[in-house]
């Protein structure tokens, strides 16, 4: 059943010309290809990147209440008439772990074990954490139908391990990505465009829009690194305490 159904999926080419805008949104994530690799950008002027990777920021905000008060579907993922060959398959990648801001540095720990899901177009879930990457690693954003064109919202979710997920603002980092289907399941495509830059999602959990902005400068302006939990920085003092011991010694010696 299930091959039978992903079959009538990419023959009904599920994302067509019915349901796509001619325009190019807004604040959605624009796709595009250069030389056969995705590549991704913005309507708008004043995209951000971060200095160093030259990574692209992207932003979306959970309580702009599309999908709830700790769920969005933007940005979107949007592309121009004839982008893409018909029924091309495009897909997102996650990599990494989850990211909060603390007022003053980005740090991969969390208040109350809070985690971003995002849920794919062909039923996958997709979960960020501290610790990394849990459910399924990547995902179906859309298909291009006839046009060579793809518009999609995925449904991104916060959540925590009891009660409400922290404010704060969070990010995450993924990468576009071509798929196929092979026996009814969909796989990555080693026939397809080639993957896309790494790119970052600031999603804003109830801060204000200044303080957004002000975690999102400092995304762009800095290299993030991780901030080691209190345990593992006393092992790592302890570490260092027993290699100048033994340097000691065998001074002594």
């Amino acid at each position: 059943m299930r091959h039978l159904i992903a079959t009538m999926f990419v023959s009904a080419s599920l994302f067509s010309g019915t349901v796509f805008a001619e325009d190019l949104h807004a604040g959605d994530i624009i796709v595009s290809l250069n030389n056969g690799q995705f590549q991704v950008g913005s309507a708008e002027s004043g995209l951000h990147y971060q200095e160093g990777t030259g990574y692209a920021i992207f932003e979306g905000d959970f309580r702009d209440f599309a999908r709830g008060p700790y769920a969005t579907s933007n940005p979107g993922f949007d592309s121009a008439t004839n982008t893409f060959a018909p029924g091309s398959i495009i897909g997102y990648q996650a990599i990494g772990n989850l990211w909060s801001w603390t007022g003053d540095v980005w740090t991969n720990v969390v208040n109350n074990g809070e985690t971003i899901s995002v849920a794919g177009a062909y039923g996958e879930t997709t979960t960020w954490g501290v610790d990394g990457i849990s459910g399924d690693s990547f995902g179906l954003i859309g298909q291009a139908g006839s046009t060579g064109k793809i518009h999609s919202h995925l449904d991104f979710s916060i959540s925590s391990a009891s009660g409400s997920p922290t404010d704060g603002v969070y990010f995450i980092t993924l990468q576009l990505v071509s798929l196929e289907l092979q026996n009814g399941a969909l796989v990555l495509s080693e026939n397809g465009y080639l993957s896309s830059d790494p790119f970052y999602l600031v999603l804003n959990n109830g801060l204000s829009a200044s303080d957004a902005h002000h975690a999102l400068h400092d995304l762009q302006d800095n290299l993030v690194v991780a901030v080691p939990e209190p345990s593992t920085y006393a092992m790592f003092l302890a570490g260092l305490g027993l290699m100048g011991w033994q340097l000691r010694r065998r001074q002594q010696a």
